[in-house]
């Protein structure tokens, strides 16, 4: 009965494929029809290469129906005088898989005793990809006594027969491919092994890539060993086709499998930028990458199988491009860490520079006499290793930054090499596309390097300045000449970097570039003569700088506006006044400059005091209120010069002018200005010392026989004529005016 169904499913399975290749087909016209298409078509390559597609469709799928025969004649070509040759190969390499195993087994459980000791989790990648290097190649030194003891059962026992030898090496060779695959997913994704891996993957997605991508492979080898040994084998052409294009399919399955069950893992490192930020391109990689690689595998698969069928080179290999592309791309970004990390830019918080560290403090504290803290000198070895190694991060993230774009390039062009184009060809777009892509890098790189050791340096004078006090009016003390020079030299060089780039690219693209020498030459006289004015800008802003004029934070006066100045460009600035308006001011139009924020600054107070007032007692206990000043925590350390009295500056009717003046540095005087009046009033409160009002005494020339008494409207008559000598504002004079005028 089993029997009776199994002829019948043959037969079902022989007319469907039948079917297939009479459709696949279309009713083929006669031989001389056909000869009489292909002429029709000779001008059309497009009509001629869908004919031969259909050709080799027709016979593909016309030769599944006698596969099994195909092979049986194949193996049954090769027997000669021994019909069981193929039953006694196997049972060999069986014995050699086995053999080789246990030499497999055996030696890495040897050579990771003696090469890669226990040990705690590595505390830098450069120490973990050095341990992952170890590894592999202990793991490589394995597959070779692997090798030799597989290749010493197979020649112990092996037969002399040509088609057991052929099929041996063909087995072990796909063995080792696989023993490769395994060193090389192992050194990735350190299954069981977080301690050490490089990727951002937890342990359970690691494993069970690890497990999923090994299994594809396995299945793959079968593929290929089988496609690879009835090639030898002498199989008919159409049936080595159809294994072959059943090969990839398979193959692109498993992968797009792979990657459409573990996308979450898959997108997380995929998308993974530096900053770990939410941002646009990470979610629009988090949302294409994996529809982007199906669509990949599927027209990989298409042009595979339409290579396959026309008999064409380069097949096989597009349907693992990818998954090649990523490995080569860890190893490379791996490799190039270590470079960065050994070479270019060591650790300085590394154990070994740590403990040196340890040891120089503990001989510096032993040199001073004092005994030594154990666990504070590694405490402060530690805090400082870590400084030190935060200043220079930023520079080591753009390296790493650099170093991944490398390797994304690498990947790359592997991937192009298998679809047949070569990147290194200057004659292709692709090749041009390559070396623009490398200036352009270059430049990149150039750029953000300069860009981060400006703004760092910015960042550092400007934290050195110290920033502004609340109680600071204006004149406070601006920032360094260099923080205010630097953000023009950096526009600068960001500006050349940019240009010497892109005329790079233009003369890669083909652009002669030097026509645009000349016309800019020409463009740059036409705008000296028709901008004269911003010319004059651009080279009084130059001069006023290189004289230091000015620096950025500085409180300045220019005759027509004065403020802090704010920001500085090529051709103007702008001044923030104290009271909040923002003006902007072209360096041409400045005509002196006025900067009450060098140095230091003198502040001088006025007061008025009655005739009977002691002056030299005055003199006396305004220098020893200096003096106290001077000796204050808070305010002493802001006196360039104490509190002195000026004397009597000047007299008028009801009031006598004492000023005292002091020095301090700038924008700290206002503040002192408080305390100095507050003081004084104290002062003369205790010690009775009168402040003087204004007064008038109107004297009426008078008969003194005449005992009138002045009626009311007179006396109102009398004070509304003294009324405008009340209200009259005193003159300006810099001799008695209470402070010095801003």
């Amino acid at each position: 009965m089993s029997k009776l169904l199994q002829h019948r499913a043959k037969g079902r399975l022989a007319g469907i494929l039948a079917s297939a290749t009479a459709f696949a087909a279309g009713a083929l016209p006669a031989a001389a029809q056909s000869a009489t298409a292909m002429e029709m078509a000779a001008d059309k390559p497009l009509v001629r290469l869908g004919l031969e597609l259909r050709t080799a469709i027709a016979d593909t799928f016309s030769a599944a129906t006698s596969m099994p025969a195909m092979v049986s004649s194949a193996i049954a070509g090769r027997a000669g005088d021994n019909p069981d040759w193929l039953a006694a190969t196997l049972l060999v390499l069986a014995a050699s898989l086995v053999a080789g195993s246990f030499a497999l087994l055996a030696g890495e459980r040897w050579l990771f005793a003696r090469l890669l000791p226990d040990r705690p989790p590595e505390p830098t990648r450069a120490a973990r990809i050095l341990r992952l290097i170890g590894r592999a190649f202990a793991m490589l030194l394995a597959v070779a006594l692997f090798y030799a003891a597989a290749l010493a059962v197979a020649f112990l026992l092996a037969s002399h027969h040509p088609a057991g030898r052929v099929t041996l090496l063909i087995g072990l060779q796909s063995v080792g491919v696989l023993l490769l695959l395994r060193i090389v997913l192992i050194a990735v994704l350190s299954p069981g092994n977080g301690a050490i891996r490089m990727l951002s993957l937890d342990d359970a997605s690691a494993a069970s890539l690890y497990r999923w991508i090994m299994a594809t492979g396995v299945i793959s080898s079968i593929f290929l060993a089988l496609h690879e040994w009835l090639d030898a084998m002498n199989l008919d052409p159409a049936g080595h086709r159809l294994l072959a294009i059943l090969s990839v399919g398979v193959t692109c399955l498993m992968l797009s499998a792979v990657a459409v069950s573990h996308r979450a893992a898959l997108g997380r490192m995929v998308s993974a930028s530096p900053d770990d930020g939410d941002n646009g391109r990470r979610r629009m990689v988090q949302r294409l990458w994996l529809p982007l690689l199906v669509l990949y595998f599927v027209v990989a698969f298409v042009v595979s199988a339409g290579r396959l069928l026309l008999e064409r080179e380069a097949a096989i290999g597009l349907v693992a491009a990818p998954v090649l592309a990523g490995l080569i791309w860890v190893a490379a970004y791996g490799l190039m860490v270590l470079a960065i990390d050994r070479l270019l830019l060591p650790r300085l918080d590394s154990t070994e520079r740590q403990a040196r560290r340890s040891e120089d403090l503990v001989r510096a504290e032993e040199a001073a006499g004092e005994v030594p803290d154990g666990d504070a000198v590694a405490a402060q070895a530690a805090a400082e290793a870590v400084d030190a190694e935060g200043q220079r991060s930023p520079y080591r993230d753009l390296l790493d930054h650099g170093a991944a774009i490398l390797s994304a390039v690498i990947a790359l062009g592997y991937v192009l090499s298998r679809w047949g184009i070569d990147p290194r060809d200057k004659t292709s777009i692709v090749g041009n596309l390559f070396e623009i892509g490398v200036v352009t890098f270059i430049a990149y790189m150039c750029y953000r390097a300069v860009q981060l050791t400006i703004d760092r340096q910015i960042s550092r004078e400007r934290g050195q300045s110290g920033g502004r006090s609340e109680e600071m009016e204006v004149g406070g003390a601006g920032e360094s000449r260099l923080a205010t020079l630097l953000p023009i030299f950096r526009h600068f060089l960001l500006i050349t970097i940019v240009v010497i780039g892109g005329m790079i690219v233009l003369s890669q693209l083909g652009i002669d570039i030097a026509p645009l020498f000349a016309g800019a030459g020409v463009v740059g006289l036409a705008v000296g003569f028709g901008a004269q004015t911003l010319i004059r800008d651009i080279f009084s802003g130059a001069f006023f700088l290189i004289d230091d004029a000015f620096r950025k934070g500085e409180y300045i006066d220019l005759g027509s506006v004065k403020g802090t100045v704010e920001k500085i460009s090529i051709r103007s600035m702008q001044l923030r006044h104290h009271n909040g308006p923002l003006n902007t001011v072209p360096f041409g139009e400045i005509k002196h400059v006025k900067n009450f924020s060098r140095d230091w600054a003198v502040m001088k107070l006025a007061f008025r005091v009655t005739y009977d007032t002691d002056v030299e007692k005055m003199r006396k206990l305004i220098k020893k209120f200096g003096e106290s000043l001077m000796q204050h925590p808070d305010y002493g350390p802001k006196f360039l010069q104490p509190v002195k009295s000026q004397g009597v500056t000047a007299l008028e009717d009801s009031a006598m002018i004492v000023r005292v003046k002091f020095m301090t540095r700038p924008g700290d005087q206002f503040e002192l200005r408080k305390v100095v009046y507050s003081g004084i009033r104290d002062l003369c409160e205790a010690n009775g010392i009168h402040f003087a009002h204004r007064e008038v005494t109107v004297r009426v020339a008078q008969d003194p026989s005449d005992p009138r008494q002045f009626s009311d409207g007179e006396k109102q008559a009398i004070a509304g004529a003294v009324r405008p000598l009340l209200d009259q504002p005193a003159a300006k004079n810099p001799l008695t005016d209470a402070s010095e005028s801003r």
